[in-house]
């Protein structure tokens, strides 16, 4: 789960150390459900009342780091079980999460496929929301082959110009609408990230790290991080 809420509050990563708070944020304890069962109940860190969660709401409806990974999971689960046009919506959900977590998805789907298993999942959050989903052994089966034959390309480097349209410092995400039109979502680098709020609505030019993915069967998705950006002077517009 670490890995996969680091793609979605951050950026994904490869090889590089999952920040502390993220670690902690989703670390989890299990215990069977009973003696001699298969079912397993999985628990995350204890959240106190006096806390707020990452998007600042009330105490009683948080909504954490933890419970956006979980989501995002439980979201791909759901969407393995249609038919073969999903795996477009799969991809989409998929390639963002970056090589790590898909590589640990792909290792929880081989081992549930060698079984030909499937998993029941409730999740409950705290604020009394539950969300149940059913992952089906063709849906395991159908997401363990998207994750294990997909590949990486190396990174490249590139920089576009454009304004810069939508950014959130909460999950250090950005749009850039380039000057040749080109719509591009990028993931930001930690040290910008709470600075997002001075290049929002602004013409900039943004240092790009590129990544591609090839799926199964020819589909391709672009992986953007911003790594470093400037407002362009008068003279630049």
């Amino acid at each position: 789960m670490s890995a996969v809420a680091q793609a979605v509050f951050g950026h994904p990563t490869s090889f590089a150390s999952i920040p502390r708070d993220i670690r902690d944020a989703t670390r989890l304890s299990a215990s069977a459900t009973y003696p001699s069962s298969f079912g397993v109940a999985m628990y995350g860190p204890q959240i106190h009342a006096d806390q707020y969660d990452l998007f600042g709401e009330l105490p009683g409806r948080l909504h954490t780091v933890l419970d956006e990974a979980v989501n995002k999971v439980l979201d791909i689960a759901d969407l393995s079980d249609g038919g073969r046009s999903s795996n477009d919506l799969l991809t989409e959900q998929l390639a963002p999460l970056g090589q790590r977590a898909m590589k640990h998805i792909g290792a929880l789907t081989a081992g549930l496929s060698d079984y030909e298993m499937g998993v029941r999942v409730t999740w409950h959050i705290p604020g009394g929301s539950v969300r149940h989903s059913d992952w089906t052994p063709s849906g395991v089966q159908r997401v363990h082959l998207l994750c294990e034959e997909s590949e990486f390309t190396e990174a490249e480097r590139i920089t576009v110009t454009g304004w810069l349209g939508a950014a959130s410092s909460f999950r250090g995400k950005v749009e850039i609408r380039t000057d040749s039109g080109e719509i591009i979502r990028a993931s930001t680098e930690p040290e910008l990230t709470g600075r997002l709020d001075l290049y929002f609505n602004k013409r900039v030019s943004a240092d790009l790290e590129v990544t591609k993915v090839v799926f199964a069967g020819g589909r391709e998705r672009k992986l953007y991080s911003v790594l470093s950006i400037r407002k362009l002077q008068a003279d630049e517009l």
